[in-house]
């Protein structure tokens, strides 16, 4: 790809780009179908608000694809300048307008982003403090961006100064943005599936590998790696990657909308509350997971257990989860024997 014109990126990009708008396509229409046609199931608020935005990011997906072939057809059949000269031009209308969208998708996009670390977070404020002064640094370096290449002279080579240096610093701060989130995200997986294994419960391969490429939104940190290569290299390989960004950032919160609602979210599964079987004389024990929905948080399961003549009854069972409706509830079983037995039941992959 080093020998590629500066059109001719462009074009492979536009082609790129399209190939994945097909992907996001189909996977918004899962989305919404899921979310607005699934019946029996109520859509709660917090689920409302991710739909719309993942509505508002797909809409800047399509606008960016739409704005990519307007400059292709300005630069091909209406420009008096050669494509590679049209192209060189950031003061054009059609090139701002794609950076803009970028702009607005990375801030709907990260934002569900630090939404899903707050919700497994169980709300702590504290946790998303710095990613989000990153994510707003990451926004005002963008719009400083779009105005310097407003200002800068058309014609000229691909990244004038001073817009090199605010190029390097935009796209830095989003990867810093990401990977932020990605880490914190993975770490809080990996702790909730260690403690489901301590107390008997396995976790698929298959539901880790969805953990720390999907539900942790490591994709677009990767895509952004080696867009930095393409960068850094000078290369022209890069106008085919960094238009097409802009879909896999719309990729990756439809993957995570599409993972909560489908309930295989590995993190709620590996923190639901585990009961385990107790003992009843006869050597039997099994073990039961409360599953919850996406949305709400980890469930904290307190047992009160009394003391009755040498044997043990299971008084209640408190549910504290934020984001439902009800305060909790109770469950009162019958006399049984005060052994707990854990991992001795079948295993659950969660």
């Amino acid at each position: 790809m080093g020998s590629l014109t500066l059109a001719q990126g462009r074009m492979f990009g536009a082609l790129y780009e399209s190939m994945l708008f097909g992907i996001n396509l189909i996977l918004f229409g899962i989305v919404v179908y899921l979310q607005l046609f699934t019946k029996g199931q109520k859509i709660t608020t917090t689920q409302q608000l991710r739909l719309a935005a993942v509505v508002i990011v797909f809409l800047m997906c399509a606008a960016h694809l739409a704005a990519v072939y307007r400059g292709l057809y300005l630069a091909f059949f209406v420009s008096s300048v050669s494509p590679n000269v049209f192209f060189l031009d950031h003061t054009q209308p059609v090139d701002l307008t794609q950076k803009a969208v970028y702009a607005v998708a990375t801030l709907f996009a990260d934002g569900l982003l630090i939404n899903r670390a707050f919700v497994i977070f169980s709300g702590k404020w504290i946790v998303i403090i710095f990613p989000l002064m990153s994510l707003v640094s990451t926004i005002a370096l963008w719009i400083v961006l779009i105005r310097a290449y407003h200002n800068s002279a058309p014609g000229t080579i691909l990244f004038p100064d001073p817009v090199n240096h605010l190029a390097v610093a935009a796209f830095a701060m989003s990867f810093i943005t990401n990977l932020i989130i990605t880490i914190m995200i993975a770490v809080r997986i990996f702790l909730a599936m260690r403690r489901s294994r301590a107390i008997g419960l396995s976790t698929s391969f298959y539901r880790r590998f969805l953990a720390y490429s999907i539900e942790s939104g490591l994709l677009y940190p990767v895509v952004l790696l080696i867009t930095a290569g393409f960068f850094a290299t000078g290369n022209n390989g890069l106008e085919i990657l960094s238009g097409s960004n802009t879909q896999v950032l719309g990729i990756v919160p439809l993957l995570l909308s599409l993972q909560l609602r489908m309930n295989l979210s590995a993190y709620d599964n590996a923190t639901a509350a585990p009961i385990s079987g107790i003992n009843t004389g006869q050597s039997r024990s099994a073990t039961r997971t409360l599953q919850f929905a996406s949305d709400r948080r980890t469930a904290e399961t307190d047992l009160d257990v009394v003391e009755m003549g040498g044997k043990s009854r299971v008084a209640a069972v408190r549910l504290d989860q934020t984001n439902s409706g009800s305060a909790g509830s109770e469950q009162n079983s019958s006399t049984v024997g005060s052994d707990f037995k854990r991992g001795e039941g079948s295993e659950l992959d969660v």
